[in-house]
């Protein structure tokens, strides 16, 4: 099939998380490395909030809650702040080729296990792309081959004529078992040279 869309996975790809604002959380309020993670990410909450079942308000709440029980409603506070403001960092580079991509008329969007917050995250971080699929939208997350359906199905298109791209294994199966077409990303340089072999002309950044 002619390809005639392109998914990008954000996470990894498109922005970065190295956890800083939850490491100053936890040294502003005294707690444990790791702390911040047990109580958001491993909290059954957490899933919840990925398929939409809360908002991300709803789930950050709950995890100062959780915290605020444990450690006193100081500790919780001063902790979640410096976790919450921290959106991750933007991968210049690859907001440039995918900008690009897109001048040459190839539609792009993104497909991310997260919250609704995806698409703020997404205008803080100036990623412009003609279509973002949050799994909270979906209702399902990758790797289940629904997610890819879905998106596909919401770009109006088969999953067939949609390549994706994304820096884990798992989601990369994940694609292909609904019959997407998908490569694991591992830098701009090794995406240029499979756009060229699927007949999208980039011009490739000075930086590469």
């Amino acid at each position: 099939m002619t390809i005639r869309a392109l998914l990008f996975d954000v996470n990894g790809v498109l922005r970065h998380f190295d956890n800083s604002g939850a490491a100053q959380g936890e040294k502003a309020a005294g707690l444990e490395p790791g702390t911040i993670a047990r109580y958001a990410y491993d909290h059954p909450s957490y899933t919840e909030a990925k398929v939409g079942l809360m908002t991300d308000r709803e789930w950050a709440d709950g995890v100062e809650l959780r915290l605020a029980k444990d450690f006193g409603a100081t500790a919780a506070a001063a902790a979640v702040a410096p976790w919450r403001a921290d959106r991750g960092r933007p991968d210049e580079v690859m907001i440039d080729l995918l900008g690009r991509i897109r001048a040459t008329g190839m539609p792009c969007a993104v497909l991310s296990n997260f919250t609704n917050a995806l698409h703020s995250d997404l205008e803080v971080h100036g990623i412009t792309v003609d279509h973002a699929f949050a799994s909270a939208d979906l209702r399902v997350t990758k790797p289940s081959p629904l997610a890819f359906e879905a998106a596909a199905d919401r770009l109006g298109l088969h999953p067939g004529e949609v390549y994706f791209f994304d820096d884990q294994p798992g989601f990369i199966a994940g694609a292909r078992a609904a019959g997407m077409p998908a490569e694991l990303f591992i830098n701009p340089q090794a995406l240029t040279q499979r756009l060229a072999t699927l007949g999208i002309p980039v011009q490739v950044p000075a930086s590469l």
